[in-house]
Order: C-alpha cells, then sequence, then structure tokens
C-alpha cells in the first residue's frame, strides 16, 4: 500500500487581482507558484511537479467542472503538455504508488474547483457577460433591421496604413453576404509597392492595371448603391476612399452613417478584456478578422489573409455568422437601472462602476 497523493500547491503572495481574471476569462493564465505535486508520502521529495495553466474561462462559459476537466488535460511539464492520467503514468513503475495518485485525485479536482471558483466568482465576468449579452442583442437587431437590404462587404489593400498621409489603394474588392463577387481590382498606385507585411501585392502585379481614377466610377456606384456597407474596421476602409477621392479630385458621395463595423461588433461579442492601468479603465481588444473567423464560425481562415476579396468574403461569412447568434439568442433589451452614487478610492472598484453605467 502506498501514501502517495496529488497536492495542489499555491504559493501565490498575492489575493487575486482583476486583471488576472480578464486575461484568464479570454486567453486563459499560466500562474506563477501554482503547480500540481506528486508525492510518495505526506514530507517527503516530490516524485513530479507540473505547472498549472488555467484554460479560457469563456469558452468553457465560466461553468467550474468544464474549465477543471480542460485544465486536468493540460497540465505542463517544462514545455510538453500532458493530462493527468499521463502525469501519473509518468510519476512511477510502481502500481501501487500510481493507484494511490488516482484515488487522491478527487480530494485534490475539489481544490482545483475552489482555486477557478475564485476566478468566475469575480465582478469582472458579470461584466464581460453583460458585454456579450448587450452584442447579442445589437446583433438580433441588425438580423431584424437588415432584411431585405442590399449589403456590400467590402476589403482595402493599400501601400500604408489608413492614417498616412502618402497611402494608396492597390487593391480593392467587394462581395455581397453570399460571399459572390462584385468587383474585385487590383490598382496600379503610378510607382513601385513598397514591400508591406500587410499585404502580398507587388510592383509586378500592378502593373497593367487600371489607375485608381480609372477604376472610380464603376467601384464607387457599386458602394453607392448599397443600403449597408459592411466592412472589417469601416473606419480605416472608408478613410481610404475618402482620402483618395480627396487626393484625385473623384466623385465621392458616400455616407459613414450607411457603413457597418463587423470588427466592433466582434469585438463586443469576442474581444479580450484588458485593463489600461495608465489610464485607469476597462477596455475590449478588437480582435483580428482571421482569429474572429475562427472563434465564431469554429474553422480556420479560408484563403489568404492578405487579400481584400478574401478579406471580404470571410468578413460577409463571418458578419452572417454572427447575426445567426444574435438571432438565436434568447437576450432581452436590459432595463436602465438607476444610477447610483458611489464614492470609492479603489480605481477598480470606480471604473466597474463606470463600466456598468453605460
Amino acid at each position: 500500500m502506498s501514501n502517495a497523493q496529488l497536492i495542489l500547491i499555491d504559493k501565490r503572495n498575492q489575493p487575486l487581482k482583476e486583471y488576472l481574471v480578464a486575461v484568464a476569462a479570454s486567453d486563459g493564465l499560466n500562474i506563477r507558484g501554482v503547480e500540481i505535486m506528486a508525492s510518495p508520502a505526506k514530507g517527503e521529495r516530490s516524485l513530479l511537479n507540473a505547472n498549472v495553466v488555467i484554460p479560457p474561462l469563456e469558452s468553457f462559459d465560466f461553468d467550474v467542472k468544464k474549465i477543471t476537466d480542460a485544465l486536468l488535460e493540460q497540465l505542463m511539464i517544462g514545455e510538453e503538455a500532458v493530462s493527468v492520467e499521463a502525469f501519473i503514468e509518468k510519476c512511477s513503475d510502481d502500481e501501487a504508488v500510481k493507484a494511490a495518485l488516482t484515488k487522491s485525485l478527487p480530494k485534490m479536482r475539489k481544490k482545483i474547483e475552489a482555486l477557478l471558483k475564485e476566478f468566475c466568482e469575480s465582478d469582472v465576468i458579470d461584466l464581460i457577460q453583460e458585454r456579450r449579452n448587450d452584442a447579442l442583442y445589437k446583433l438580433k437587431q441588425h438580423d431584424s433591421e437588415l432584411k431585405g437590404k442590399k449589403v456590400v462587404c467590402i476589403d482595402i489593400e493599400a501601400t500604408n496604413v489608413s492614417t498616412h498621409p502618402e497611402a494608396d489603394i492597390i487593391q480593392i474588392s467587394a462581395c455581397d453576404l453570399e460571399g459572390n463577387e462584385l468587383f474585385n481590382q487590383l490598382i496600379n498606385p503610378g510607382y513601385d509597392v513598397p514591400e508591406n507585411e500587410k499585404h502580398n501585392i507587388t510592383t509586378e502585379m500592378v502593373e497593367g492595371q487600371p489607375l485608381l481614377a480609372e477604376a472610380w466610377d464603376d467601384i464607387h456606384a457599386v458602394l453607392k448603391e448599397a443600403d449597408v456597407v459592411l466592412a472589417y474596421s469601416t473606419e480605416s476602409d472608408f478613410m481610404y476612399l475618402e482620402k483618395s477621392a480627396e487626393k484625385k479630385m473623384l466623385t465621392f458621395e458616400l455616407d459613414y452613417n450607411h457603413w457597418l463595423d463587423a470588427a466592433e461588433l466582434s469585438k463586443d461579442l469576442h474581444g479580450a478584456m484588458r485593463w489600461h492601468s495608465e489610464k485607469m479603465y476597462w477596455f475590449y481588444k478588437t480582435p483580428k478578422l482571421t482569429m474572429a473567423y475562427e472563434k465564431v464560425l469554429g474553422k480556420e481562415f479560408p484563403g489568404d489573409a492578405h487579400d481584400a476579396l478574401a478579406d471580404a468574403r470571410a468578413t460577409a461569412e463571418l458578419f452572417k455568422a454572427m447575426l445567426e447568434k444574435g438571432r438565436k439568442s434568447q437576450v432581452q433589451q436590459k432595463k436602465v437601472a438607476k444610477v447610483k452614487d458611489v464614492i470609492t478610492n479603489n480605481p477598480f472598484a470606480a471604473a466597474f462602476a463606470n463600466a456598468k453605467r453605460k
């Protein structure tokens, strides 16, 4: 008979921080000082230790038991991820020792659940869930309001970021919500295309292609006829068009009020929550198109993430999937709560109060 047992070691010196909960919620968390130890007997040197990695809480609906199951499937021994069963196998060749370790697993599991319960009962979780519910309600509204509307999804590749004064469009593409191509045009900027990790377009590819002024009327007409122009980060795509029209003295009659930003909706639905330590407020990170697509649709991003038509089609597919989530959700419009005056010297508490008022 063996006295071996699995022990959860928690060497943390500080109470749980709200910003750690925020990181764990979206990305998961490797907690320093929290390990699982296989002890042959009380007071004896461990057989083997493994680091505990908390999986993304939100991916398991903040369900402590589900999160514990996932955690025990990915214990870290150095750089190697192993299940708790594989961990026990590595601890010893002695069957009695392995049996004793297995027998102690339920007791250790309860301690892990207690640790995770701290995270899942944090006020941060309520804030995140409220944001997600708001996002679903917005998507539900869009799903209803867009019925019968002509939606055109656009994406642009350029020589530089939209805020750069010398940025020029080198590809502009659009499709409908079913992914059908409406236009897909490479644009010759009139000079060699500088290398840029944001796109894969070369000078050779744009040789013989029209200048923006030559393709503008057809492109502008399609966008102007749309009831709604959809993009992943509408501000940058709109800015490319607006600045290009101004710089090249082209007709520009597009109304930004008729544009819809899939990136903002994606941020509300799946963006990671973070604490800005300098400005002292909570914010949500906008996920990249590839990440949002894979998160919502549960499959690998299709095609080239640096091709305007591929990105436009992926944005349309992502948006449709988000609309479906909103349509199927049971969320209702929340009642506006009466604002109470909150006096506190705790910046986190103040931030929570302000966030909940918005």
